[in-house]
Parts: structure tokens; sequence; C-alpha cells
């Protein structure tokens, strides 16, 4: 089932997510647009042939409805959209679904197509307008059907149709251009989350807060990490922040590597944010996103697992919310179950592996202001699977009691022994010179 995941990376990932206030700006123009109203369903592929329907997940695992696996289709074709539930006609989200799929003989079940990828064993080459012709020919069933496709000729009739799916409780719209760009397009999304660490900008713009790293609070004193912010502060904010974080730095077992290849530092958690994002997404081209839990207690962070979550598209930091708490009920997770995909048979927790340490070096040499040290240490993360880490890691540290910052930590990720290796040769080469010592 390769083009399952084929047409999930060459199309739906390239979906271009826009701001609803900034549409008619970030949509180009285009001889005309195909727009419809988002449905919040699970992606599913249909198979049609002379054997019946068969239909298929994000994953390629087989999905049994027989609603929609009883009709019969005019052709033999393979059909993309969204497995829907319905209420009184009107479609469900996607949490109703997973409950419905449990019981499909007694749910109301439907097959919405916004895709046709062949005919008759041949690939469909076509405009966007005449595959929406086709797939009206193909899917004209109650259980098995086009979704409707308007056709219009400017950002301002899309911004109309927009504001009145809105109005009405939907979701909000998906966008097709004629040059074959996609948008979707959904109102802001506003999020109170934990701060649980933060990485400090470089060279020149060292002593300030680059990124936080951003969570949800669980029950028991565990967090689970959403992902970074790093837009919407002010220079006030960054460098306050860095003064007022840096006290609360603990030890992790939990090494997160920030966008400029620095490990973010750990911080207790007793801070809470609010941030606007234009989406969340419960999954990616590789199926269902996994984020680390983490425990903390008086010692630090532990990594306890990697578990289904978030990823957040274009954070932007508001303000910090001294009236919100760190708890289940400001910061919790709850905020997030709307967005997050329930996990299929396959997609079960990872307990992770320690990394195993496969190179050590250390090399001391004596300054003016006493003694420095460079640290080299290869790690095999034993994580590669969870599509998550890479397979070796390299942590370089460099301490000088002289520098205004005595400690610098850099990740170097690694794909195999050989590319550790040429990363560990590259270090030494670069950082030891004349007149240092291997001390281990």
């Amino acid at each position: 089932m390769d083009f399952i995941s084929q047409y999930k990376k060459r199309v739906l990932s390239r979906l271009i997510s826009v701001e609803p206030s900034k549409l008619k700006e970030k949509i180009l123009e285009s001889e005309y647009y195909l727009v419809s109203e988002k449905l919040d369903g699970f992606y599913t592929v249909l198979v049609s042939d002379s054997k019946g329907i068969k239909l298929f997940n994000k994953s390629g695992r087989e999905i049994k409805i027989p609603s929609i696996q009883s009709i019969k289709l005019e052709k033999s074709c393979v059909l993309v959209g969204e497995l829907c539930s319905f209420i009184n006609d009107r479609p469900q989200t996607h949490r109703e679904l997973a409950s419905a799929i449990a019981k499909p003989d007694k749910t109301d079940i439907r097959f919405a197509a916004f895709d046709v990828l062949g005919i008759n064993g041949k690939v469909i080459d076509a405009t966007g307008i005449e595959k929406y012709n086709l797939l009206k020919e193909l899917a004209n069933q109650k259980t098995c059907y086009t979704i409707t496709q308007h056709q219009f000729s400017s950002r301002n009739e899309v911004e109309e149709f927009y504001n009145n799916i809105v109005a009405n409780s939907g979701e909000g719209i998906i966008v097709k251009a004629a040059n074959e760009l996609a948008y979707k397009i959904k109102p802001i999304i506003t999020l109170d989350l934990v701060v649980l660490g933060f990485c400090e900008g470089i060279q020149e713009k060292a002593g300030v807060v680059r990124d936080l790293l951003i969570g949800v609070a669980l029950e028991d004193n565990l967090y689970q990490v959403v992902g970074t912010v790093g837009t919407g502060f002010t220079a006030e904010d960054r460098s306050m922040f860095y003064k007022s974080l840096s006290p609360l730095s603990v030890n992790s077992t939990y090494t997160e590597v920030s966008g400029a290849k620095t490990a973010f530092v750990m911080v207790k958690p007793e801070w809470v944010i609010e941030l606007t994002c234009l989406d969340v997404l419960g999954e990616n081209s590789k199926g269902t996103i996994k984020r680390p839990v983490l425990k903390y207690d008086t010692s630090g962070f532990d990594l306890i697992e990697q578990t289904a979550g978030v990823s957040l598209v274009s954070a932007v930091f508001i303000r910090k919310r001294t009236d919100k708490t760190v708890s289940v009920s400001h910061s919790g997770k709850d905020q997030l179950l709307d967005y997050l995909n329930p996990q299929s048979d396959s997609e079960k927790t990872l307990k992770l592996v320690d990394s195993e340490i496969v190179s050590r070096e250390v090399y001391t040499k004596k300054g003016k202001n006493g003694v420095m040290v460079r640290k080299m240490v290869g790690l095999k993360t034993n994580k590669e699977e969870t599509g998550l880490f890479s397979k070796y890691a390299v942590l370089f540290t460099d301490f000088s009691s002289g520098r205004a910052e005595p400690m610098n930590q850099e990740i170097l990720l690694c794909d195999d022994k050989t590319s550790l290796e040429n990363t560990l040769q590259s270090l030494r080469d670069e950082h030891v010179k004349g007149g240092w010592n291997k001390v281990n």
C-alpha cells in the first residue's frame, strides 16, 4: 500500500495552513479555486474492483465498514477521502468516528471522496475541475459520495465562503487552486501551555532566550512535550525571560535539541504562557505524532515514554499567564483532545530503551583562569525505530571558567556509525589542538 503513504507525502503534507485574516494575502492569484468545507474525519483510501470495495487507513490497515463495502461502484477505481460519522445528516468529529467504527452496523458512517488516483488501472492525470467531475460520476451514493467543491474566481469569494462556513459552526475550508497549490483555512487556535525549558541565543544573541520548550500538564507531576515557540517575543521579553528562567534550571535525563543545535535548559515547571497557532496536528506523513512524557520531581525531569501527541503549526507567543497555574485544569492536555488522533492497534505507546555510551573523550588545558575542559560523548540512542531520534548522536561540552558563559553544549545527530566517527574526528580537528591533553 505504498501509494497511500506516497499520496500523503506528495499532496496532504504540502497543504498550507493560512490564518483567516491573511487569506487574501497568503493565497496566491489563480485562474480559479475549488473550495470545500473541511470535514473532521479519518484520511481513508477506497479501492474498488471486480471483487468489491476495500477501505484502508493512513497506515495501510484495512477497515471494515459494511454499509460502504456493500455498495457497487460502476468502475474500478482508487479514491481518496475522509471517513466520517454522521448524526441527523450532519458530520461529527473524528472522536465520534472512532467510537462509531467499533460498531459500524449501528452507526451512520460514510466515505466522502475528495480526489481520484486511478480508474480501471490507469493513473489519472487531470486538472482539479476534471478530477472533480470524474468523482461526481464515481462516488454518488449516500455512503460513498463526493465532497461538494465550489468553483470561485476570486479570493473575495473564497473569504465569503469561509465566513459562512464558520458562522454555521463549520471547522474551516480547503482551497485547491488551479496552480495545484492547496490551502487549509481554520480559525486561530489559542492554548495555555507549560514552559519546560529554554534555549539561549548564540554569539551576539547570547544572554537572551531564543526559544521556549512547551508542554501540557498531565496527572501526578507528568508533562508531555508539545513543541517549541520562538516568535512573538519582544527584545525585552527575551532578556527578562533568560534572567528569570535561568535560576529555575534543573537536571534532566531527557534532552531536546533546538533549531540552533544546542540543548534546551530544562526548568522547574512553574510558568504558563499563552500562544496562538494556525493548526494543531495529530499526525504527519509518518503517521501518529509521538511526543515524550516527562516526570518531574526534586531531582529534575526523567523521560518516561513516547505516546500520541501533537505538533503546532506557526506557534506565536502572546503573553505570560500570571493568572494561570501549572495544573491539569489550567494548562492540561484536555485542550488538545479535539486534535489528537485515536491510536490504532499498531500505534501503542512506545517504552523507550536507554541510550548507551559508545565513545567518551575528555581533554583538558590549563588557562589563565583555570583548567578548561572539552568532552565528546558518542551515544547509540537505541530509539531510531520511533522515527523521533537519530541512530547515533554526539554530545560536545566546552567548559572555560574565563568566559561570560562558562559552559557551552552542542548535540550533533548522526545517521550511522561512520557518521558518528566522522563527527568525532571533525570535533577533534577543530577543538583539540596544541596544549590539550587527553585524560579519558
